[in-house]
């Protein structure tokens, strides 16, 4: 295992997560977070185990995702053509993964492209998503890692270990690692497996909890398009 960086090394740690707060409506005014604003991190495609990670300098590889989770949700997207086809818009969408927006819209508890069956294959033709927030040392602002379908297992099941060890999941460093693997007609794709590396003393534990309930409203807006799933 790698050595982590010292919490106090993160550049969170040295602003008061109000400050970070103002930073932020001064620089984006009126104007909500977008699906197009924070840096994504995907799920590469052909089932590969490294991490291509947006820096200042370029993007840079890496064999593990580090950093605390500060936010989480569930995401939906429905697009009417194929990948490829026309542009990245999805037809309907929904931010919390219960309502969507658009062509069908409504309930997506409901929406027949929401069931299992739809999609040939015996998927969903809406496309199930979880989007994880992850503060990493070096930046103030979270990537958002869009989980696809074959990983929310293993990301539902660390959450829920999580729960039962009584941590938040902003009171831990979360490692992300990928796994390679085949499906049943031995295509290889990747799958994300978090796990935990730290848990933070009570005093850095509550900044944190203190910036994910400051930043959640804005979190709450950022919706996915087929840029965040490889296929």
């Amino acid at each position: 295992m790698t050595d982590l960086v010292p919490l106090e090394e993160y550049a969170v740690m040295q602003m008061d997560p109000a400050d970070l707060e103002e930073i932020l409506s001064e620089n984006l005014g009126s104007d909500d977070l977008t699906e197009f604003d924070l840096d994504r991190v995907k799920i590469p495609s052909g089932g590969a185990t490294q991490w291509r990670v947006p820096t200042l300098e370029g993007e840079v590889e890496t064999k593990t995702l580090d950093g605390v989770i500060i936010y989480w949700k569930n995401a939906r997207a429905y697009w009417s053509t194929k990948f490829g086809e026309g542009d990245n818009v999805p037809d309907c969408t929904s931010t919390n993964g219960e309502y969507g927006v658009g062509d069908p819209g409504g309930d997506c508890k409901y929406c027949p492209l929401a069931q299992f069956g739809s999609a040939p294959g015996g998927g969903q033709e809406c496309t199930q998503m979880r989007m994880l927030f992850i503060v990493r040392p070096d930046s103030l602002m979270p990537v958002v890692v869009v989980l696809p379908p074959t990983s929310i297992k293993p990301a539902r099941q660390y959450f829920l270990r999580l729960a039962g060890a009584q941590k938040p999941y902003w009171a831990v460093v979360t490692r992300l690692t990928l796994e390679r693997t085949k499906n049943k007609d031995g295509i290889e794709f990747s799958v994300a497996h978090p796990q935990l590396l730290k848990s933070l003393d009570g005093e850095t534990a509550e900044h944190f909890r203190r910036l994910a309930q400051s930043m959640r409203p804005a979190f709450q807006q950022v919706a996915a398009t087929d840029d965040d799933i490889e296929v």
